[in-house]
């Protein structure tokens, strides 16, 4: 599957306000760089087209579980601000382990897997 791993602190995937846009098939891993998000579906406001939805399938998003030095970091894996959008089979893990093992104590931190702020989103 292919991987997209943000190296300075961006999101891996950014999506303008256009109608109809469909993201799937990945897999987003959260970078050692903090971001604020990994992926971000449109901005504030933007009302979507109901007869075009915009759609999130089959995308993986995760935080931490390959890296081997030090911890990845998200604030947010996904943050939906378009309206119209349907989100179908997303997995969201915030990692336990890592190449070395188990992690404790809050290694990899994420305070949210998915923050749906546009109206009309079905998953």
């Amino acid at each position: 599957m292919a991987t997209l791993v943000p190296t300075n602190g961006t999101p891996a995937v950014e999506v303008a306000n256009v109608d109809g846009v469909r993201i799937a098939g990945i897999l987003l891993q959260a970078g050692l760089a903090k971001s604020a998000a990994l992926l971000v579906f449109g901005q504030a406001g933007f009302a979507g087209n109901a007869t075009n939805p915009g759609s999130i399938s089959d995308v993986f998003a995760r935080v931490g579980g390959t890296n081997p030095t030090g911890d990845a970091s998200a604030d947010k894996m996904v943050v939906v601000n378009s309206g119209n959008v349907v989100i179908d089979n997303v997995w969201l893990w915030r990692a336990d382990h890592d190449t070395s093992g188990p992690v404790y104590s809050g290694r990899n931190p994420s305070t949210t897997a998915l923050e749906v702020n546009g109206a009309d989103v079905t998953a």
